[in-house]
């Protein structure tokens, strides 16, 4: 039994019946975190005015979508009318639509103009006189953690924030495909240069990008591997994995690729001197070089999971998720939480903390070893209730002699 429940079972994608009892835990969740004494609707507004001022669009949009079941039955019940009244867009899009009538006015223009595409002027050149197109992107929806490292540290990547996404619907939910923190390759030389100096870097941090500059065969075309490792990289910069998880995670990286090997060929490569494209190529090969199959494809595995949460909600909600990791079986839970609920999973992560994990329900995977397992204990129960009836039947009432 403790086989069948746990996350192990739950399988690259869970099954419908694991899905649907977890998106019932999600709901039933979403009902009791009302403080007593609040008004629903006011309470649900303030938290997602308060996650739009954090740009933290993934959980106002967490909270929009669980509006039928935080607010009143009546309010609950005209929201889900007005999302069936809606004609275009998935279920999800329809019911944030609705959802945001509910809002006060300000809230409501506040998460509309957080998630509108960013608008693109056409600008004469003064100085030749042709037409640029340049896009406003607002500064102020950029994730800190999600933001590249400054360029002393010598990390490079997009800046990512929701609204910076152009998207045809604006209540469909933000995706950042484009997003990462892996850097390039002239960032892995001169952060690989420090390691080797001697300077107090992360070799984590360097080695997750020398993977992910790596040429992964990546036989499912659906997993990007550089938006996890972007993701573990903003959540391990930002300090928000748990020690635990840290140490897996470095064990993890360990196996595929180990770190004193790593430093080695890393520092025999930068021993030459040579022009910058040709030590660009002789770092990531002396990576490359150092690299265990073996342990790179257990890596793959969790780099498969945590994509999968980042794809469901978005980087910085599997960032925001992973806070609440301490195993990978607690990421397997945290994967089948994001696959039932989307978004809803990172507003909830955000009230209960830790305890979101509860939420996963497996659920039991019928097999024939587990048939065979439980008619085996059944068996041996049966043999020890009979053993105890014959002996009591047995038993003879001793005489006292006195003399």
């Amino acid at each position: 039994m403790t086989n069948a429940y746990t996350a192990e079972s739950v399988g690259d994608v869970p099954d419908i019946q694991a899905r649907t009892e977890t998106r019932r835990a999600i709901d039933e969740a979403f009902q009791t975190i009302v403080p007593k004494g609040n008004v629903a609707r006011a309470f649900w507004a303030d938290q997602i005015s308060r996650e739009l001022s954090a740009r933290d669009f993934s959980a106002a949009r967490g909270y929009l979508l669980a509006a039928p079941v935080m607010l009143e039955r009546d309010d609950g019940r005209a929201i889900l009318a007005a999302a069936d009244a809606e004609e275009t867009g998935s279920q999800d899009q329809r019911l944030v639509k609705a959802a945001l009538l509910f809002l006060p006015n300000e809230t409501r223009a506040e998460y509309e103009r957080a998630i509108e595409p960013p608008r693109v002027n056409i600008e004469p050149d003064e100085a030749e006189g042709d037409v640029i197109a340049s896009s406003e992107a607002s500064s102020d929806r950029t994730d800190p953690d999600l933001a590249p490292e400054s360029p002393a540290d010598g990390e490079a990547g997009a800046e990512f924030g929701d609204g910076d996404i152009p998207d045809e619907d604006l209540y469909a939910p933000r995706r950042a495909s484009a997003f990462s923190l892996v850097g390039d390759r002239a960032d892995l030389v001169r952060r690989a240069q420090r390691w080797v100096n001697g300077d107090a870097v992360d070799s984590l941090q360097i080695r997750l990008s020398a993977i992910g500059l790596i040429d992964i065969p990546n036989p499912d075309e659906e997993i990007d591997y550089a938006r996890a490792i972007s993701v573990l990289k903003a959540a391990g910069r930002a300090r928000r994995l748990t020690s635990k998880y840290r140490e897996y995670l470095t064990g993890r990286v360990d196996l595929a690729l180990p770190e004193e090997q790593a430093f080695a060929a890393v520092r025999d490569a930068l021993s030459q001197v040579a022009p910058m494209n040709q030590l660009e190529d002789q770092v990531v090969a002396a990576f490359e070089a150092t690299i265990v199959p073996e342990g790179l494809r257990r890596l793959e595995s969790d780099l498969a999971a945590i994509d999968r949460i980042a794809a469901l909600t978005s980087p910085s909600g599997a960032v925001t998720l992973l806070e609440s990791a301490d195993s990978p079986e607690d990421v397997r839970k945290l994967q089948l939480i994001a696959e039932a609920g989307g978004d809803r999973a990172v507003a909830l992560s955000k009230e209960i903390g830790p305890r979101v994990l509860r939420l996963a329900q497996i659920g039991i995977k019928w097999s024939m070893n587990l048939a065979l397992q439980i008619m085996g204990l059944a068996a041996i129960g049966m043999a020890l209730a009979w053993t105890a009836l014959s002996a009591v039947g047995q038993a003879r009432p001793v005489r006292h002699i006195r003399s």
